[in-house]
């Protein structure tokens, strides 16, 4: 439970505390130990969920509220950036999570795209390999139909990811840096696939490219829901 939790979280914040004083070495083997105890409780709670993204949002609320009672208790820098380090790691798999909720098809033709243009050339660098994308074959009516599709559901789909973001996370700072990396993702998912369609159409684009939605239009309405980006 999360009362539980806190507790730990505490009692964690009370030996770091103390182990500063002059029986502190006799401690840090206890808050080593406390510490791998408290990450194995929360992934054996978060087992308790069904879905891979609920079990990733409960353990970043709950890492993020031991982080709260770290900070309050002002525990050193060793043990509250363990916990840092665990949050950041949380926080890019819920990235990808949320954004395959509305964009999966686009993300999978991107990743799939750029590691065919990289494999087509051995012994290039994989720059170069995406540079010479007009050497890999593209299906025009997939492209097409994933412009069309971005370019009439990324609005909505920005608006769910706030909503989703705003109702999964506790504490509302945490909720917004997430929310800041989620659409700063989506941003840079569709400036890679723009950037493949410039490379493969390199000489000719097709009339498609006339749907696709600048980057700035995006910027925009990212700045919408989350200000300081």
């Amino acid at each position: 439970s999360m009362s539980s939790l806190s507790d730990t979280g505490s009692r964690f914040s009370r030996a770091s505390i103390s182990h500063r004083g002059s029986a502190g070495d006799m401690l840090l083997n206890d808050l080593s130990t406390l510490q791998d105890e408290t990450v194995l409780l929360l992934q054996r709670l978060a087992e308790a969920h069904t879905s891979n993204k609920k079990k990733i949002i409960f353990l970043i609320n709950n890492i993020d509220q031991i982080i709260s009672i770290f900070q309050e208790r002002r525990v050193p820098g060793k043990e509250m950036n363990h916990f840092l380090d665990l949050l950041m790691q949380q926080r890019e798999l819920f990235v990808e999570e949320e954004l395959l909720q509305n964009f999966s098809k686009m993300i999978a033709f991107v990743q799939q795209t750029e590691q065919h243009m990289s494999r087509s050339q051995f012994g290039a660098s994989a720059s170069k390999a995406v540079a010479e994308g007009n050497k890999v074959e593209v299906n025009p009516q997939v492209v097409e139909s994933l412009v069309l599709e971005f370019a009439s559901t990324w609005k909505q789909g920005i608006e769910q990811i706030n909503r989703n973001v705003l109702s999964f996370f506790a504490n509302f700072r945490n909720g917004m840096e997430i929310l800041k990396q989620v659409l700063t993702q989506l941003l840079l998912y569709y400036t890679r696939f723009q950037d493949i369609i410039r490379k493969v159409w390199r000489s000719k684009p097709p009339a498609f490219c006339k749907d696709l939605v600048s980057t700035s239009s995006i910027l925009i309405e990212i700045k919408k829901y989350a200000l300081a980006i």
